[in-house]
């Protein structure tokens, strides 16, 4: 399954291009935890390791005439939510005897990935792995804890994009139970919407944009009038307009 150029990635956030606050905020009561993105399940991911990502998905993207620009902040924390998701893949396969793939990746399958979004080199390469260790998970594995889920409440094989639908819910429902941790950095969580609300990187562009606090509802022109280090992805051209029009 490869990543959509443009427009949500289900499971795996399009990142920025630009230098990422990386202020990490307490996530338990234990104490404040500087620089960790989430934890759950005695597992933890590191706030650096998120905006690598970000900037190295993002140079990609900045370049590719085929993709659109979207907020930072919107697709940031789908990034986080998309780690958590993985850890709880892993747990319900373990569960299920359902082999997982081997976290050596080959680098093969890390460049076929990303090769319609650019060049995966050197300098990228420990990012654009790690993304595939997510996209591996949320696709393929999830895939099969859906299919098995469906084949024991309906008698039918069923594969694809319902599959991997009925995976993903299984993940979330084990997230419910195990209540991640997630840096108040990326703002609030909305189940509903699957996206982040008032997240620390969206800010308003007009009176308009203003008001609303799900950024995943801003139109094409309210986000590429965001500031430049809030935008992943180049800005579309205006359109010119038409004398008479």
């Amino acid at each position: 399954m490869r990543p959509p150029l443009s427009g949500h990635w289900r499971n795996v956030a399009a990142l920025a291009a630009v230098a990422i606050m990386a202020a990490g905020c307490g996530l338990t009561d234990e104490g404040a935890k500087p620089g960790v993105a989430a934890e759950v399940d005695g597992q933890s991911l590191e706030l650096s390791r998120v905006d690598q990502a970000v900037q190295d998905y993002c140079d990609l993207l900045d370049v590719n005439e085929q993709a659109s620009a979207v907020p930072t902040g919107l697709v940031r924390g789908q990034f986080a939510q998309a780690w958590t998701r993985a850890v709880a893949i892993d747990a319900l396969a373990e569960e299920l005897d359902i082999p997982l793939p081997s976290d050596t990746i080959d680098e093969a399958t890390v460049r076929g990935f990303w090769d319609e979004l650019g060049e995966v080199d050197d300098d990228n390469y420990d990012s654009f792995e790690w993304l595939t260790w997510l996209q591996l998970r949320l696709s393929g594995v999830a895939e099969q804890l859906g299919s098995q889920a469906l084949q024991a409440e309906t008698g039918q094989a069923v594969t694809g994009e319902q599959a991997i639908g009925r995976g993903i819910a299984l993940a979330d429902a084990w997230l419910a139970d195990h209540e991640p941790e997630l840096n108040p950095v990326f703002g609030e969580y909305n189940a509903e919407t699957g996206y982040f609300d008032g997240d620390s990187l969206s800010v308003p562009v007009s009176g308009e944009a203003g008001s609303v606090v799900d950024t995943s509802k801003l139109t094409a022109e309210q986000v590429n009038a965001l500031p430049p280090e809030q935008l992943c992805g180049p800005v579309a051209a205006a359109t010119p307009q038409v004398p008479g029009a």
